[in-house]
């Protein structure tokens, strides 16, 4: 049993902050597909040499798909991230201190290729408060969408994080 009727709200800061957008750039660079492919374990040629990845119709190498979400979140300073050790983006404030990834679901159109700028924007969805084992559990919902240069749309990602205390 909750210790009172409000454990189970969102409170009032938090909803306010639903709606929220961030927007940011990042420049993808044949370095970082590299680094990324190999961290994964992907050994498709596309990934790492110009010419086979000419060969397959691009006009360079390509990131593996999940490649998006290196630039969900900019990096910070360790004493500027929250004490949960979640990214500042997900600073929201609810009675909880502790986080973790709930769910994610992406939609890829297509992959994002070495020396593009990619427009990356994310809204906060919203917030819901279930009742957990151990008192409330938060979900934080966000969409964000990768966009080229162009503002048309390469992938978009739902995720769920999940806070407690």
């Amino acid at each position: 049993m909750p210790a009172s009727a409000d454990e189970w709200v969102v409170p009032p800061q938090a909803r306010a902050l639903i709606g929220r957008v961030a927007e940011r750039r990042h420049l993808v660079t044949a370095s970082d597909i590299v680094k990324f492919a190999q961290a994964i374990g992907e050994i498709n040629p596309i990934h790492f040499d110009p010419a086979a990845a000419q060969a397959a119709g691009h006009p360079d190498v390509v990131a593996p798909p999940l490649f998006f979400q290196t630039m969900t979140y900019d990096p910070v300073a360790l004493e500027l991230l929250p004490a949960d050790g979640s990214p500042v983006e997900l600073d929201v404030p609810v009675p909880a201190t502790r986080a973790m990834g709930g769910s994610s679901e992406y939609t890829l159109k297509r992959a994002a290729r070495a020396g593009e700028w990619i427009k990356v924007r994310s809204r906060l969805n919203d917030i819901q408060v279930k009742r957990g084992k151990s008192g409330p559990l938060y979900a934080i919902i966000v969409q964000t969408d990768f966009m080229d240069a162009d503002g048309a749309l390469l992938a978009s990602e739902t995720a769920t994080y999940l806070k407690r205390p």
